[in-house]
């Protein structure tokens, strides 16, 4: 049984996410959402923890979900998760490697690195300007 991991906040679960869900679930028997609970270094998140985690909860695509608050739990997890046999990153991170959290770990453990391809436009962050814009064309 191939294993596994994508991470993400997964804030305002859009196309973009269960894309990209569905591409990792394509490569893999069982997929581990690693659910970041309330990262410091993006914008800051729409729903909750508990939200977010409903929702991953009802994608076909998800097997198991495990939160996590920062970057050491991640490489935490990469280190102890076993066995896992790939990590499903976004292709914008493509571009240096070297910047990647558990980047050194995936190759000391032979852990596969799968870019997901990003044809689409979709992001949290669209998704909200969508929102304040539709927000504000109703206000007027």
């Amino acid at each position: 049984m191939i294993r596994g991991i994508v991470f993400s906040c997964f804030d305002l679960l859009h196309a973009g996410h269960v894309t990209m869900l569905e591409e990792a679930k394509e490569r893999c028997d069982y997929l581990i959402a690693g659910l970041h609970t309330y990262p410091e270094h993006k914008n800051r998140v729409v729903q909750s923890c508990f939200e977010r985690y409903t929702q991953l909860k009802g994608c076909k695509y998800v097997d198991e979900i495990i939160p996590y608050d920062s970057e050491e739990d991640l490489v935490n997890m990469l280190k102890t998760i076993t066995p896992l046999h790939i990590r499903f990153l976004g292709n914008e991170y493509w571009v240096d490697k070297k910047t990647i959290t558990g980047y050194n770990i995936c190759q000391d453990r032979d852990i596969d690195i799968h870019y997901c391809r990003r044809d689409h436009d979709y992001s949290s962050t669209e998704l909200k300007e969508r929102i304040v814009s539709l927000s504000n064309t109703t206000k007027s």
